[in-house]
């Protein structure tokens, strides 16, 4: 759970740092050694805790070729990287970033995982509340453009808003669960959703919304195909109608909530960095080898941005696009390997949902799809020390064994009896 919070980029980064533009365009984790220290403290008990599980280590860690093959190519990015040694350091905790998700797809059930993934996001949404309401000088999170909104303990609100999005999606599927506690899971779904609002966040209202608006159809797809089919007829034309008048009402919708057709300048970023993506597009830069602050192809970019005060914060620089900065870093070699990975497991999501009957049985699919919705406007692919990029992984290997798992009890004299193959990921952790 603290490690969970830690990921998250919970308090500390705050407290050292106070705002995000006091980490002079570089990564907070590396210029504060006690955050270096936190995170290789948890990659080091990890790994003791790897050794003395290695053969279930390797078995788990294997079942997604697809995602090995895309950690792989970031650390032998290093070879043809801009920044070889900056690679190298950072691709190194891209792997013990990848291992600590590893184990946790090893060692929890999925009841198990969405219950601690909630209590550590229910403190992180505990703390920011009594953040801004004790300490309103941490908590807050200035903007002289658009207005003053809540971070909570994070060190924008943007993050603030992501985490909570997420919180919101975990406490919503813990109260489908169980009726016991439910008032607990619903309070917290409400805090979540709150925090959300209150951090002015635009895309994390978004993703919200349609992960929300998408879940009704996630659970039709455990109907028989008589009811499956009318009702995906029907849910689409509404959802195409609603598409289009989102369509002819963008820019009136974007004034409303203070942003502009350009998603606040993103759209001329885009267009610049898919041009740097043309000048090496087979492998990129190497893994964290563009964005390199004042050095480098990325220096005028962000000098461009800086100059405009309408565009996006250029501090902590990024893509804002998760595929694009993959792009960027991999080249089409590692958005193709991606791509294959999302298409396999968002098949082996539906596959596991149409098996349980669990509300834990939705979690893959609809992380997938937060997941993916997230990037289009920020970057939490192949990100080291970010949760999101944990739960991805976590959620990519569990579903790797749990088709292996069905492949097995298939083809062996007991398949017989496992009526429910979803039953085989719920027991995973406890697998030797």
């Amino acid at each position: 759970m603290l490690a969970l919070l830690a990921f998250s980029g919970a308090l500390l980064p705050l407290l050292l740092y106070q705002s995000v533009e006091n980490t002079a365009l570089t990564d907070p984790s590396e210029g504060a050694p006690l955050i270096q220290a936190i995170y290789i403290g948890i990659y080091t008990i990890t790994l003791f805790l790897i050794l003395g599980r290695w053969e279930q280590f390797i078995y788990v860690s294997t079942r997604d070729k697809l995602l090995l093959l895309l950690v792989a190519v970031a650390l032998i990015s290093v070879l043809w990287s801009a920044a070889p040694e900056l690679t190298l350091r950072r691709s190194l905790a891209l792997v013990g970033t990848t291992f600590f998700g590893v184990y946790l797809a090893m060692r929890y059930t999925l009841p198990d995982l969405l219950r601690l993934l909630a209590w550590a996001l229910g403190i992180a949404a505990l703390l920011s509340l009594v953040f801004n309401l004790a300490l309103p000088s941490y908590g807050t999170h200035v903007d002289i453009l658009r207005g003053d909104a809540w971070r909570g303990i994070y060190l924008h609100k943007n993050i603030l808003g992501r985490i909570m999005a997420c919180s919101a999606v975990v406490f919503l599927l813990l109260a489908m669960r169980s009726r016991r506690g439910r008032w607990l899971t619903g309070s917290s779904f409400g805090l979540s959703v709150g925090l959300v609002l209150l951090s002015r966040s635009v895309t994390a209202l978004i993703v919200l919304l349609t992960v929300l608006a998408l879940l009704p159809m996630y659970r039709a797809l455990r109907w028989r195909h008589t009811r499956i089919v009318p009702f995906f007829i029907v849910a689409s034309i509404l959802l195409g109608g609603t598409a289009l008048w989102l369509w002819g009402s963008a820019d009136s919708l974007l004034n409303a909530v203070g942003r502009d057709v350009t998603l606040t300048g993103r759209t001329g970023l885009w267009a610049v960095v898919l041009e740097r993506i043309w000048e090496r597009p087979w492998l990129g830069y190497g893994y964290n080898g563009f964005w390199l602050g004042s050095e480098g192809e990325s220096a005028n970019i962000m000098f461009g941005l800086r100059t405009n005060p309408y565009t996006i914060p250029m501090q902590l620089p990024h893509a804002h696009n998760g595929f694009l900065d993959l792009g960027l870093d991999l080249g089409l070699l590692g958005v193709a390997i991606l791509a294959l990975c999302l298409v396999a497991n968002f098949a082996r999501g539906v596959a596991l949902l149409r098996s349980s009957r669990n509300p834990e049985g939705l979690w893959p699919l609809v992380y997938l799809t937060f997941f993916v919705l997230y990037n289009l406007t920020e970057s939490t692919i192949l990100i080291r020390n970010n949760i999101f990029w944990v739960l991805f992984v976590t959620i990519v290997v569990s579903l790797g064994a749990w088709r292996s798992s069905v492949r097995v009890s298939r083809g062996s004299s007991e398949g017989a009896s496992l009526a429910k193959p979803a039953r085989h990921l719920a027991k995973l952790g406890r697998r030797g």
